[in-house]
C-alpha cells in the first residue's frame, strides 16, 4: 500500500458557476456595483511549486479575503466549478501548469457568492480571461444505486456536514448530500462523475479502500472505485452531455 499516493480533497459542493453561458471580461464591466477585491497581488509560485502545495483559503463565510497559493488559472476554474474535474476546456498550456500566490481584499466583507463574483472578475482583469459555457458530450463516471446500499444512514438532525479521512486514509462523510460525495470522486478519479443515485437529503456514510489489496498499477483512486461499489454503488464509464466552460482567451498577468 506504501507505494499508492493517497490524495483527499474536501470541497464544498454548493460551489459552481450558475450562468448557462459566461463571458467573464464582460460579467466584470457589467456589474460595476457587484462586489469585487479592490487590492489584489498575483505573483508566480516560488520555484518548485507543486501540485501537493496547492492551497485555497477564505474560501466560504462572509469575509473580505480570497487567497490562494501555488494554484493554476485551471485550479481556480475548477474550484469555481464545484470542483468537478474535466469540465475546463480549451486555453493556453501554462493555464494548466504556472503556478501562483493570490492575495485579494475586497473593500468589505462579502459572501461566498460574491466571492465567487469577484474572483471571476479579478481573473478577467488580470489575466485577460474570457470564457463561456456549452454542452459537450464529455468522458464521464455516472454513479448509480439500483438498491439503497445498506450501510447508508440519513443523518441525525443538526448534524454538522463534513468529509475526513480516518487513521486508515479511507473517506468517512457526515451529514454530506450526493453533491459533496461526488465532488470527492471527480476528485479521486480525475474526470467529471454524474449522481443518477435518486439519493436525497444528508447521508452518513464511509468507504474502506484501505481493506482492499491492490494489485501492480492500482491508484489510490482505483481502490476507492472497488470500495464504492462494495459498498452498493455502481458505477459506469461513458460520455454525457455536461455543461463545460470554454477558455477563449487567457493571458499571463502582468506586474502588481
Amino acid at each position: 500500500m506504501s507505494a499508492i499516493t493517497r490524495r483527499v480533497f474536501v470541497a464544498d459542493a454548493t460551489l459552481g458557476i450558475a450562468a448557462s453561458a459566461l463571458n467573464l471580461k464582460a460579467f466584470a464591466a457589467s456589474e460595476g456595483t457587484a462586489p469585487h477585491f479592490e487590492v489584489a497581488s498575483i505573483r508566480p509560485s516560488p520555484p518548485g511549486a507543486t501540485v501537493q502545495q496547492a492551497h485555497f483559503s477564505t474560501l466560504f463565510g462572509v469575509t473580505d479575503r480570497f487567497d490562494a497559493e501555488a494554484v493554476t488559472v485551471s485550479d481556480i476554474l475548477d474550484m469555481l466549478n464545484g470542483w468537478q474535474l474535466g469540465r475546463v476546456l480549451g486555453g493556453p498550456a501554462w493555464m494548466r501548469t504556472d503556478r501562483y500566490d493570490i492575495h485579494a481584499k475586497a473593500g468589505a466583507p462579502i459572501s461566498s457568492e460574491e466571492r465567487k463574483s469577484a474572483v471571476m472578475a479579478l481573473l478577467a482583469e488580470r489575466f485577460q480571461l474570457v470564457a463561456h459555457h456549452e454542452t459537450r458530450d464529455i468522458p464521464a463516471a455516472v454513479l448509480m444505486a439500483p438498491k439503497r446500499p445498506a450501510g447508508l444512514k440519513r443523518a441525525a438532525g443538526g448534524e454538522t456536514s463534513s468529509m475526513r479521512v480516518d487513521a486508515h486514509g479511507d473517506p468517512v462523510f457526515a451529514a454530506v448530500q450526493m453533491s459533496a460525495v461526488t465532488n470527492y470522486l471527480a476528485q479521486m478519479w480525475h474526470l467529471p462523475v454524474v449522481d443518477q443515485t435518486g439519493l436525497t437529503g444528508t447521508l452518513d456514510f464511509s468507504l474502506a479502500p484501505s481493506a482492499i489489496e491492490p494489485v501492480r498499477g492500482q491508484t489510490w483512486g482505483d481502490l476507492v472505485r472497488e470500495a464504492v461499489v462494495d459498498f452498493g454503488f455502481k458505477v459506469e464509464t461513458k460520455k454525457v452531455p455536461l455543461q463545460v466552460t470554454v477558455v477563449d482567451r487567457c493571458e499571463r498577468p502582468g506586474e502588481n
